[in-house]
């Protein structure tokens, strides 16, 4: 295999706007209430969806794990306990996605060019001091 740094995010993910990023920069953006309590309910209810499939994430990865302790294994068993676990991991990933794409959506376009101006200043919104030397 080729040796150099892990690739990144994939680039389509520039273009969502994480939770964190929003609430930092709420009032820069002129996030309205309506908009802070649609995020608000998606980011409860992904919340809760997490907490589930990380309980059923863990409870798979254990078996697996059990699976694989002894000294010979069956594959086709082991095979279906992988796929139980990555299935699990790929429900993540879009209950993950899910909520940055409603984020996305319950933004207006001007709110969502200025997050991504926000994200490019390396030192911070426009106009402010820059950062302080090492």
């Amino acid at each position: 295999m080729g040796s150099g740094p892990p690739p990144g995010p994939p680039a389509f993910v520039g273009q969502m706007f994480p939770p964190a990023l929003v609430m930092q920069h709420q009032q820069e953006i002129g996030l309205r209430p309506a908009q802070i309590d649609a995020i608000k309910r998606a980011m409860a209810e992904t919340q809760q969806r997490l907490v589930d499939l990380q309980w059923e994430l863990e409870g798979e990865s254990e078996a697996l794990g059990k699976l694989l302790s002894a000294d010979r294994v069956d594959e086709a068993t082991v095979l279906a306990k992988l796929a139980k676990v990555t299935s699990t991991e790929q429900q993540v990933k879009q209950v993950n996605f899910t909520l940055l794409v409603r984020i996305k959506n319950t933004l207006d376009p001007e709110q969502q060019a200025k997050l991504r101006a926000l994200r490019r200043s390396p030192s911070g919104p426009p106009g402010a001091p820059p950062p302080p030397p090492p």
